[in-house]
């Protein structure tokens, strides 16, 4: 009888250790936006600091979301269905982004010579917004 019990002992001892602890992580998943930037959004402005630029503003309340995420921004300028990832530079024109909670602002600038004026987009604009989760400690 000894011998039995220490038996079903010793199985249910490896039967509840062998079990396996799942962990369960629920992620956001990534958003992209999409939004059109017109040739009349873009404000001009010039600064001792950074020279002469245009910057426009992009609004959304989702971005407001991911403040501590990442944020991914590209353009369709080049009517090639593709998509350039800023900041980048095109000829002397130089496209960079700051963001800010609810609000992506763009900048354009002349990356020759910052004291000249760049020249404003004569066509719209398509602007890819990929708002990227992450965790933080």
């Amino acid at each position: 009888m000894k011998k039995l019990t220490i038996l079903m002992l010793c199985i249910a001892t490896l039967g509840l250790a062998s079990c396996k602890k799942d962990t369960i992580v629920q992620n956001t998943p990534n958003i992209t936006i999409y939004k059109t930037i017109q040739p009349s959004a873009w404000v001009a402005t010039s600064d001792a600091a950074n020279g002469s630029y245009l910057y426009v503003d992009i609004s959304d309340n989702r971005i407001e979301q991911y403040e501590d995420d990442g944020i991914i921004l590209s353009f369709a300028r080049f009517n090639d269905d593709g998509y350039d990832a800023l900041p980048f530079t095109y000829g002397t024109d130089s496209y960079s982004y700051s963001s800010f909670p609810g609000r992506i602002r763009v900048y354009l600038q002349n990356s020759a010579n910052r004291n000249l004026a760049p020249v404003r987009p004569t066509a719209s604009i398509g602007a890819r917004i990929v708002l990227v989760t992450s965790s933080s400690d």
